[in-house]
């Protein structure tokens, strides 16, 4: 049987690479489909503002319409929404942040008769907000 030293023993191990932590820019700007959804997203606001100086009478109503409904796809919080998604499953792969379960919901102790949203306070509630005096 042959014994194997420490120091060859380290050697002989595959080296294991190091995941490094993502940096934001490597997910909101650097892939293409993130320059082509900021881009699309400039020329949407760009092309809302400039919607804005048309007059009533020279209006196309089924582009405004289009460019009403867009606001959704193009409000800076979904951009930010589409764009974070792979950082945020990036840094937890990477085993920078961890993801843990939440703590059940658990409705507050409330009496019963002030609770506006219990059935049995009847307009008991209304007291608190002035509404009933005594």
């Amino acid at each position: 049987m042959e014994t194997i030293e420490p120091e060859k023993a380290e050697a002989q191990l595959p080296e294991i690479k190091r995941s490094y932590s993502p940096r934001v820019a490597d997910w909101f700007w650097h892939p293409w489909y993130a320059k082509l959804y900021l881009a699309m997203m400039a020329a949407y606001w760009i092309g809302l503002e400039v919607m804005i100086t048309i007059p009533y009478e020279r209006l196309n109503i089924k582009l405004a319409n289009t460019m009403q409904m867009l606001v959704f796809v193009f409000n800076p919080i979904t951009v930010a929404t589409v764009l974070g998604f792979g950082f945020v499953k990036a840094k937890v792969t990477c085993g920078e942040w961890v993801i843990t379960q939440g703590q059940p919901f658990q409705r507050p102790l409330v009496d019963p008769y002030t609770d506006p949203s219990d059935c049995r306070s009847g307009d008991n509630h209304l007291r608190h907000i002035g509404m009933i005096n005594d």
